[in-house]
């Protein structure tokens, strides 16, 4: 699962969490580094972690959550990529009512998610799967879709 700040991403992996679903946010949980680019500095996932995360997890589902540039590689390993979007009014509201994380409340940071919205959403709509509208739809209709795909995907495998 994957989108811009502000679109819902860490409300529906709680739900998920909290029905006994395997959630990883790899914003929290140690499965990013800092390098290096041409541009600066830039925090992408970690590839050897995320590799061995999915290894350790190919036969259980997985909910994998985060937004990178280089998340892309991994998207093979993946039954589906789902984007969660919203509109960026509804983004910009939901970053500064947030007291679970304080990313999007400067006024850089706000830029950085305009910005991302503009440069970045499009490159993850190309790659998505499915795209949920999280301004359309609530987190438990999110969640509905999730554990929808989930069941899909098992019968597919049988």
């Amino acid at each position: 699962m994957t989108g811009l700040s502000g679109v819902g991403k860490t409300s529906v992996l709680q739900r998920l969490e909290n029905e006994g679903y395997h959630v990883v946010d790899t914003d929290n949980h140690g499965y990013t580094k800092k390098v290096t680019t041409g541009e600066g500095e830039e925090i992408v996932w970690d590839e050897e972690k995320i590799s061995h995360l999915i290894e350790r997890k190919r036969h259980t589902h997985l909910i994998l959550s985060g937004c990178y540039s280089n998340q892309g590689k991994f998207y093979k390993s993946f039954d589906y990529v789902v984007l969660l979007e919203a509109a960026l009014d509804v983004m910009l509201d939901r970053v500064n009512q947030r007291e679970t994380n304080p990313y999007g409340k400067s006024p850089k940071e706000r830029k950085e998610i305009i910005e991302s919205f503009t440069h970045v959403l499009p490159k993850l709509r190309a790659g998505a799967d499915v795209v949920i509208d999280t301004s359309k739809v609530g987190i438990s209709d999110a969640t509905d879709c999730l554990k929808s795909l989930m069941i899909l995907s098992h019968q597919v495998r049988i």
